[in-house]
């Protein structure tokens, strides 16, 4: 039997573009929770078979979007409510990493995201809470790792 090789919590990171070096990508702080889903809109189609009408046909897929999706929740870091108010006011470059080797498929995903969702929450005698949702506008290419 082989064991699986995972990834621990920080092997999968979302950074945000640093407010104040562009090119520079930091994660922030407070997550605790993260989750990336890829999506691709399609409309279908059933083909006939020519050589037998009667036969049930195959449906074929054609893709007509793609879009990513960033979800998050943790406590609500004091150092990071600039950043995520930053980020509700203009669409921003993230960088989505899995933190392994180029030979295990390691590298990133970047591209331009709208923070479309960003809820605080507080429960008297708990830390206040944080949520967030991103989705991509426009292309997010993966970069292997090097």
């Amino acid at each position: 039997m082989a064991e699986a090789a995972t990834l621990p919590f920080s092997g999968v990171s979302v950074k945000l573009e640093s407010l104040t070096q562009a090119g520079t990508f930091e994660a922030p702080c407070g997550l605790t929770e993260r989750s990336i889903s890829f999506a691709k809109e399609t409309n279908s189609v059933a083909i006939p078979d020519c050589a037998n009408e009667d036969a049930a046909p195959f449906v074929a897929r054609d893709v007509v979007s793609k879009s990513v999706t960033v979800n998050g929740k943790g406590v609500m870091a004091r150092q990071s409510l600039a950043r995520w108010r930053a980020a509700f006011e203009a669409d921003i470059p993230v960088r989505i990493r899995i933190d392994i080797a180029a030979t295990e498929s390691g590298g990133h995903w970047e591209g331009l995201f709208h923070l479309t969702s960003f809820e605080v929450g507080a429960i008297r005698g708990e830390r206040c809470t944080v949520t967030v949702a991103l989705q991509s506008s426009g292309p997010v290419p993966f970069t292997p790792a090097p």
